[in-house]
């Protein structure tokens, strides 16, 4: 069988939007990072080797984002989730998404907060920034490009 292109990947046409923030500035590497929580099943083994499965309703996950340091992106989710450190309620819950401009996978979240801030570390070279977001929401539709 003689090998054939299966399609093409652009890293610069993955959007993502955390409310009403586009976010742009990705380090390299794998900046984007999309899991659920649990797995979708849970299994049983019987004595007699039979297997019984039950379906997991957790449908909340997570969603992680590299930035560089250089990226004006970290001042805007900053700014959108400094309420956190004053208000009693805390950081605000908004709506999250991940999109393959170029093929066909989407991972959306109407409900996401920020889980953890990111380290802040200085040196000799550009570092990361890594913004982590928790999703009780998430839905992950995994498409090819």
């Amino acid at each position: 069988m003689a090998a054939e292109l299966t399609g093409t990947y652009k890293g610069d046409q993955v959007f993502v939007t955390v409310g009403p923030v586009l976010i742009s500035g990705f380090s390299d590497g794998d900046a984007i990072t999309v899991k659920r929580a649990e797995g979708l099943y849970t299994s049983k083994v019987g004595i007699d080797g039979g297997v019984a499965r039950v379906r997991n309703a957790n449908k909340s996950g997570s969603i992680e984002i590299k930035l560089l340091q250089t990226s004006k992106v970290n001042d805007e989710l900053s700014d959108l989730f400094y309420v956190d450190n004053f208000n009693e309620d805390g950081s605000p819950v908004l709506p999250i998404s991940v999109t393959d401009g170029n093929g066909r996978t989407l991972c959306s979240a109407g409900h996401a907060w920020l889980k953890s801030v990111p380290d802040v570390s200085f040196g000799k070279d550009v570092s990361d920034r890594l913004w982590s977001f928790e999703c009780a929401d998430l839905k992950i539709y995994i498409g090819g490009n």
